[in-house]
């Protein structure tokens, strides 16, 4: 499909009558919502190559036009593709009409106080009873858990088995008893990660993605989609959070687009440090001759061209049937480190300004805000340290950390 069709069809499936639900809805009926996804689950069944490519033309076109993009969240991010490549045809009809349609949200239910860095030490236990497993434990540092419907869930199955080998990967209703929520307060004034506690929650064993004991893998894979998607490219289409708990699916597309315009889309810590918005700023600001400020600028733009072409590598191995590997640590390390120069960049720009906050200020207020909330993008999705073990390891050649418990049953693995 030609870019021209793809903005043509984009503007004819465009009403800013609609409701947000059905905006989405058309989207995913006419297979433009997730391309890779399957026809009748929001795609049109295309492989890897052909679908990076749809997916930036339908990016393009709604940026261009100003229009709301697919639904957004880690559902989409990372739940949608692993259900794809792991779970079964039936299971991909349960489960991925409501992601494309913005009817659910989901979270990723994987780091434990215990278990961050070392995410194969999880102790969230899942006990098998007939058709159902039930779900003991916590996780912490749960991104969109307050607004999430289901969560990708990994959790120990058997506990003598070593810890990367007695772990299974499920899809858990959130909206049960036994699951409760706390959201943690972050210096950027959000509450964007929460605490999530089980206590014999259950999910049906038709909800395991993958082998029972085997969810390692898939949850490997998981990690994959969410460092190669946090650091793909903008596309420019207006994100507007998706899941009935986030409040926007009955109100209309016109309505939400023209009350993110006027606000300036407070809600979104990534585009304020772009090189598109730090450029307008200091050009505003009239820093953009300052020669410290140049030469930044150019090494953002740089690194955002470079950040593209990683994104294309790994788009060309999934054309070959691969499962994201090391380029997406590769990926998201240059993500995070540009983050940091976008932040600093951002601040310099504004020069006294940038102490302040609040919607007086140049970008109002929305650069203070991205450079609070910067630091948590080293965590996510693995570590700094993490993804250079991995491509250390795993590119390079270079010898592995030594491990002593590997092949010790994780019950008696020895844990602080």
């Amino acid at each position: 499909m030609s870019g021209s069709s793809v903005a043509d069809r984009v503007r004819d499936l465009w009403d800013e009558s609609l409701m947000l639900r059905h905006w989405w809805q058309r989207l995913a009926d006419h297979g433009l919502a997730f391309p890779a996804w399957p026809v009748g689950c929001g795609g049109s069944g295309l492989d890897q190559a052909a679908a990076a490519e749809q997916t930036r033309s339908v990016g393009r076109a709604l940026g261009e036009a100003g229009r709301i993009g697919p639904p957004p969240g880690l559902g989409t991010l990372m739940g949608g593709p692993v259900v794809v490549q792991y779970g079964t045809e039936e299971q991909q009809r349960r489960l991925l009409p409501a992601l494309a349609n913005g009817t659910e949200g989901w979270c990723q239910l994987f780091s434990e106080p215990g278990a961050g860095s070392d995410l194969a030490s999880i102790s969230t236990t899942a006990v098998r009873d007939g058709d159902e497993w039930v779900v003991t434990g916590q996780k912490v540092w749960t991104s969109g858990a307050a607004h999430s419907r289901r969560g990708m869930l990994i959790a120990r199955t058997d506990w003598d088995q070593p810890k990367h080998r007695g772990i299974s990967y499920f899809i858990i209703d959130l909206d049960q008893p036994g699951v409760e929520v706390r959201p943690l307060r972050q210096m950027n004034h959000k509450s964007h990660f929460s605490e999530v506690f089980f206590d014999e929650a259950r999910v049906s064993d038709f909800d395991r993605i993958g082998d029972v004991h085997g969810g390692w893998a898939v949850a490997v894979a998981t990690l994959g989609y969410e460092r190669s998607g946090l650091s793909a490219h903008n596309s420019g289409a207006i994100r507007v959070d998706a899941g009935e708990k986030a409040g926007n699916l009955d109100r209309t597309v016109g309505e939400l687009c023209e009350r993110i315009r006027r606000a300036g889309d407070p809600e979104d810590d990534s585009a304020p440090g772009s090189f598109a918005s730090l450029n307008a700023v200091a050009a505003t600001l009239g820093t953009r001759d300052n020669p410290s400020v140049r030469d930044s600028l150019v090494q953002l733009y740089v690194h955002e061209r470079i950040a593209q072409m990683t994104q294309q590598r790994s788009a060309a191995a999934r054309k070959r049937g691969q499962a994201p590997g090391p380029e997406s640590s590769t990926a998201k390390l240059w993500w995070t480190e540009g983050l940091r120069l976008s932040r600093d960049l951002a601040l310099t720009i504004q020069g006294p300004w940038g102490t302040l906050s609040g919607r007086t200020t140049p970008g109002a207020g929305r650069l203070q805000t991205f450079a609070l909330s910067v630091p948590s993008a080293s965590i996510a999705g693995g570590s700094d340290e993490v993804q250079r073990n991995i491509i250390a390891e795993r590119v390079l050649g270079l010898p592995k950390d030594i491990v002593v418990d590997a092949d010790v049953p994780f019950r008696d693995v020895k844990r602080s």
